[in-house]
């Protein structure tokens, strides 16, 4: 898994995007320093992966300002989609990344994916080494059979992959793959798009 790692960091580079790679216990130190100490706005959508490490919480704690699931209040969240994609930074983790650097979401409303690819100047990734895949068709297989099935169950969404484990390509009401995003280079708008590549599992 070091060498898909490696290989990935290096072909994301290639593209645009500044790869890192670190271990689960270096991963809050290098996004504070990333984004650095003068308090500012980050927006986040919903993440295992950060909720695992805690990230957010830390960046609050540090001084920043973060929407969230994890950090606003009730009041606060009819806006939080809003305010969070006009941050000044946005971190994220993602469904997959592919060796040859493409990055991957489903998404059911898109709050996520969408301050990703516009709108918000600087982002980053925090990827775990289990959503290193091959290709862009393991990537769309391993989010609809594996990642949506454990988010459904989680969410307590009626959705058939939530009984079965398997995409159906449903048109429920709850489906979560309504929105695809491949993220292939860093878009013109884009400052900076840091991409740090875990050497652990993490998330789904």
């Amino acid at each position: 898994m070091e060498d898909k790692t490696e290989l990935t960091a290096k072909n994301l580079k290639k593209r645009g995007f500044v790869p890192h790679i670190a271990d689960k216990a270096e991963v809050n130190g290098l996004v504070s320093k990333i984004i650095g100490d003068v308090p500012c706005v980050i927006g986040s959508g919903g993440s295992m992966t950060l909720k695992e490490l805690k990230t957010l919480f830390r960046l609050q704690d540090a001084g920043h300002k973060v929407y969230s699931y994890d950090t606003v209040s009730d009041e606060e969240r009819d806006t939080m989609y809003q305010r969070a994609a006009q941050a000044d930074w946005y971190v994220s983790s993602a469904n997959a990344v592919t060796t040859s650097g493409d990055i991957v979401n489903i998404d059911g409303t898109a709050n996520r994916v969408a301050p990703l690819i516009f709108g918000v100047p600087n982002v980053v990734y925090v990827i775990g080494s289990n959503k290193i895949v091959s290709d862009l068709a393991e990537a769309e297989d391993r989010i609809r059979n594996y990642t949506c099935h454990l988010n459904a169950v989680r969410l307590g969404k009626k959705t058939p992959c939530a009984v079965t484990g398997k995409c159906s390509y449903c048109n429920s009401p709850d489906c979560m793959c309504n929105v695809t995003t491949v993220v292939h280079h860093p878009t013109r708008l884009q400052k900076q798009v840091h991409v740090i590549l875990v050497r652990d599992a993490l998330g789904y």
